[in-house]
């Protein structure tokens, strides 16, 4: 028997007090095992409350409770008790992480710390932690998944704005426009002079970007296919070989030319004059033979009828005020290749709802490919002196073109180094998922869906179940990483918050930005 008594002003407020009470160990009770019932005081329930009140002994025993004695009263509910409804069961998730796991401290000396981007917190040796990864890992790429609203914007801000502070070179794609507004808080002082902020959707001025601009001769093949793959992606419903195989050659031909623009992709194909002239100054004798000999000699209904896809396709884009005041530039603002040697920080708003979804896909394409070959230009500098470069590109799956494989394999030995993010597997290219799993030396997973976690399951070695993976808390995640070369185990951790104090230099670097590097429209 528990006695339990209330006091109140008067009956009626005492009575609802131990209705009150009751109701909170209704939670607990079982209809075949212990409950609560209250039942009104008796005589006998009545004398031992007057004698509990003047701390009286019965029989030589205590009417009070010792501590072991209290605590035999309540226990935590076991996994036995599952079946209690009402209670929110929580769990551990248990993994160690490993013994070389590159942690920093408040003694932790600042040149090491430079060499370590820390982004997450996990239980080590019995002690919370914060680690990162080390410059050398970073190389082998890292891919956050999760579902929207889960941390991952926030993961990468935070990566993002400790590459800032270390003064390194970077790029921030960014297809909904907030992580780069929270970017704006944070550039340190020193290094407002280094940043790029390209947002096409400035009514006034803009960024320009000439994408068949290149002086390596033996780009030109790999512009031409980054072009096509966009298309390829936007359009691939209703895209057909001979629509490829024109657009390849018309991207070809132009790329001869130092001073095409996309919009000459329609001219190429409808104006008789301009591609003549064209033709008369190319000194590819294959090219030429396909104007000549097979476009030219095309008749009018069948050469309407093949270039009408392109003209729609491309047309669409050139068309918009938007991507035309982009793209029509016989130079770029600034160059790419410079930017990723001079560790310069580029900030990249393609914001859909402004720029409208296949805008900002064609443009984030585009420019991942222009990146590309920049860092592809380094092949004639020694491996040790080129300069990391951090690529952050969020919802990537927007620009996951075919050609995203080739970025991935090779990317790391010209010191491009990826941090990829999306929502699930699903958005993505069955080849660059290969290519993902098969280079990424980091995984990061927050929750997700029970496909991707039937998968991640089998990557994390069977060691969390499809559950597991399902039911993280917010910013909770599972991770191996990538130290010293070699695949860790996964652990489970939390990613850190956003630093709280920014430095609000958000309007001094989008004027000197824009006085820069932007040009009227």
């Amino acid at each position: 028997m528990i006695q339990i008594a209330v006091r109140s002003a008067n009956s009626i407020q005492a009575y609802h007090l131990l209705e009150r009470i009751e109701a909170a160990y209704q939670v607990v009770a079982l209809h075949n095992g212990n409950y609560l019932s209250l039942r009104p005081p008796g005589l006998m329930q009545r004398f031992f409350y007057s004698a509990l009140k003047q701390r009286q002994h019965f029989f030589g025993l205590s009417t009070h409770y010792s501590y072991d004695e209290a605590a035999s009263l309540f226990h935590l509910p076991t996994a036995d008790q599952k079946v209690i409804p009402n209670i929110a069961w929580g769990k551990r998730l248990l993994g160690e992480p490993p013994a070389n796991l590159p942690i920093i401290t408040t003694s932790t000396p600042n040149e090491v710390k430079k060499e370590i981007n820390p982004f997450a917190q996990t239980i080590y040796k019995n002690q919370p932690v914060v680690y990162g990864l080390a410059r050398p890992d970073r190389r082998r790429h890292m891919y956050v998944i999760g579902k929207t609203g889960t941390g991952k914007s926030t993961l990468l801000a935070n990566m993002a704005i400790n590459d800032m502070k270390n003064d390194e070179g970077m790029c921030v794609i960014d297809p909904h426009g907030d992580l780069i507004e929270t970017l704006l808080d944070y550039i340190p002082s020193r290094r407002i002079n280094d940043v790029i902020y390209f947002d096409p959707s400035d009514k006034d001025r803009t960024v320009k970007l000439n994408l068949f601009e290149g002086k390596n001769v033996a780009h030109r093949e790999l512009i031409a296919s980054g072009i096509v793959s966009v298309f390829k992606k936007l359009y691939g419903y209703s895209w057909g070989p001979r629509l490829e195989y024109i657009l390849r050659n018309a991207l070809l031909t132009l790329l001869k030319s130092p001073t095409a623009k996309l919009s000459d992709i329609t001219l190429l194909l409808t104006d008789e004059k301009f591609r003549y002239k064209v033709i008369e100054n190319l000194d590819d004798e294959i090219l030429k033979s396909f104007w000549v000999n097979e476009f030219n000699a095309m008749q009018d209904r069948m050469r309407v009828e093949a270039i009408a896809p392109i003209l729609n396709k491309v047309g669409q884009f050139v068309s918009s005020p938007i991507i035309r005041d982009v793209v029509n530039a016989d130079k770029s603002s600034f160059s790419i290749e410079e930017t990723m040697n001079n560790g310069k920080i580029i900030l990249i708003n393609l914001s859909q709802g402004r720029l409208g979804e296949d805008n900002a896909t064609l443009l984030g394409a585009m420019l991942i490919t222009k990146i590309q070959l920049s860092a592809m230009s380094r092949v004639s500098t020694a491996e040790s002196d080129r300069r990391d470069f951090y690529l952050y590109v969020d919802e990537f799956q927007n620009f996951a073109t075919d050609s995203f494989t080739k970025i991935l394999s090779e990317a790391r030995k010209y010191r491009l180094n990826l941090i990829l993010a999306n929502q699930y597997i699903a958005q993505i290219p069955e080849e660059v998922q290969k290519s993902i799993f098969g280079n990424c030396g980091t995984l990061v997973s927050f929750v997700m869906g029970a496909d991707d976690a039937q998968h991640f399951a089998g990557e994390y070695h069977n060691r969390y179940t499809t559950d597991d993976l399902v039911s993280l808390g917010r910013y909770k995640i599972i991770n191996k990483i990538s130290i010293e070369n070699a695949i860790s185990d996964p652990f489970p951790a939390e990613t850190l918050p956003l630093a709280k104090s920014s430095n609000g230099n958000r309007a001094k670097v989008i004027k000197v930005s824009r006085e820069r590097y932007a040009r009227s429209k």
